[in-house]
């Protein structure tokens, strides 16, 4: 019997989508610019405004699976609504914050929030939309994620010097209102899969634990040293979490995740394509100002115009992967775009001092085109694979190991690049011997290209996911 699929309006569905994500996703890239001057107002050093990023990337990532599972108990548009309004109190929380703590605190709120949107927002496109239309829908939200990390420094570059760093916050709350106001009224209640379910409070607080204890360290062992006691006495408490996590899974009636969705190959593989491709990305654009301004001596303004390259390719891509996929599906979209972005990562490692600009600006090019049409059929394949009843929590694990992805790449190549160099943060200091540098950002985008080749190799033994039943339009009253 086919299933009954609420009326939606399928573009206001994807424009309040896009506006929440846009919204969530500047927070991620506007902040860091406004650092300095955010640490010089309240008197403190660099490791202590750091927390004001670090407080919104780990609770960010550390909810979102939890968000999943109660997007799947309550209906996902309750729950999307909820983190935007959360989203948006902490947003204009921080602008009026009068100390460092409060601030860190309020950014808090924000990851809250940003949880909640970023892990229901792809199931909602999968929920509200046709399955012919996922692809160019989530084409889409691509490219306003891309969009939203291009701009972000930009904008809150300007805004920091011409209005203050409040407004970087500020700006968010009268788009916030927006967003929230649009998804009561064109998402409303969306069907509820797991409505007399109980949420998984241990399963919950294990998974925040071990990825904590494992992004914590991933992220700052590049600086503080992979072998410091907080390292590695984090890596030591994240192991026997992730293990007792998966043990409490198994046996729970009312699992945070459900373990069956790794059951399917295309889930399985479409997320570790997807998690790698983020590594060999995230890895390149962390890597290429060093070697710009570093090796090449580049002032950061032309950095900048040189970075937009493949975030403009990226936004441009974005929509045409996701028609495609539509029409010809995941696979071979995936394996070609993965080969395509492994030949940008070989090009960077043959580059040095002398390089030709206009060889880089083509490099850059092919990379954003390669990962812009990897991204929107890599999403269709993960979600149309999840399982229906289990859109928020497929949705919320794809998010994850994503942002787990780009975190990983930043501390590969990082790591990578400063072999060699004295000191574990020596080899990344702006008076750094440019020389073994060279050598090291070298070995680093070689890897890169290795794993983008590896991915297209996965990619062609990815089986599609089975066709959605047939849906019958109804209301949404």
């Amino acid at each position: 019997m086919p299933v009954i699929r609420p009326r939606y309006n399928e573009t206001m569905v994807i424009a309040v989508v896009s506006l929440a994500v846009f919204m969530a996703d500047l927070d991620s890239s506007i902040v860091n610019i406004s650092l300095p001057t955010i640490a010089a107002a309240f008197h403190v050093d660099l490791g202590m405004v750091s927390w004001v990023v670090m407080a919104y990337l780990l609770v960010l990532t550390g909810l979102m699976l939890a968000f999943g599972r109660l997007g799947d108990m309550l209906g996902l548009g309750r729950v999307f609504t909820a983190g935007l309004v959360l989203f948006t109190a902490g947003s204009l929380s921080c602008a009026l914050s009068g100390s460092i703590g409060f601030l860190v605190a309020s950014r808090v709120v924000q990851g809250i929030g940003a949880a909640a949107i970023l892990a229901i927002a792809p199931a909602l496109i999968v929920t509200c939309l046709p399955p012919e239309r996922h692809g160019r829908a989530l084409g889409i939200m691509m490219t306003v994620v891309s969009f939203a990390i291009a701009v972000g420094p930009i904008l809150g570059g300007f805004l920091t010097e011409y209005a203050g760093w409040p407004w970087i916050f500020i700006i968010n709350v009268p788009v916030g209102i927006t967003a929230a106001v649009l998804a009561s009224r064109s998402i409303g209640e969306t069907p509820v899969t797991k409505e007399n379910d109980r949420f998984d409070i241990p399963g919950a607080v294990l998974i925040i634990l071990a990825l904590t204890t494992l992004l914590y360290p991933v992220s700052q062992g590049l600086y503080l040293g992979w072998t410091s006691p907080v390292i590695t006495g984090c890596f030591l408490v994240a192991l026997p979490a992730f293990f007792l996590f998966w043990y409490h899974e198994r046996r729970s009636q009312t699992p945070l995740v459900d373990l069956r969705l790794f059951s399917s190959p295309a889930y399985c593989r479409g997320n570790v394509t997807g998690m790698l491709v983020l590594l060999a990305f995230s890895g390149a654009i962390f890597l290429l100002p060093f070697y710009f301004e570093l090796v090449r001596g580049f002032s950061t303004d032309f950095v900048g115009l040189l970075l937009g390259i493949p975030a403009v390719a990226l936004i441009v891509c974005g929509p045409v992967a996701g028609r495609w996929s539509d029409r010809y599906g995941s696979g071979m979209l995936m394996a070609g775009s993965a080969a395509l972005s492994a030949v940008p990562m070989y090009l960077f490692s043959r580059a040095d001092a002398s390089t030709n600009i206009v060889f880089l600006g083509a490099a850059l090019l092919l990379l954003g085109v390669g990962i812009g049409i990897f991204v929107p059929p890599n999403m269709r394949l993960i979600l149309g694979s999840g399982g229906a009843k289990s859109g928020g929590v497929a949705s919320a694990v794809m998010m994850t190991i994503r942002t787990a992805g780009a975190l990983f790449g930043v501390a590969v190549y990082g790591t990578i690049a400063v072999q060699g160099i004295a000191g574990p943060a020596a080899g990344l200091a702006l008076n750094a011997d440019p020389s073994p540098l060279v050598t090291g950002i070298q070995a680093a985008f070689l890897a890169g290209a290795v794993i983008c080749l590896a991915v297209a190799i996965i990619s062609l033994v990815t089986p599609e996911p089975s066709p959605a039943p047939a849906t019958k339009t109804g209301t949404n009253d």
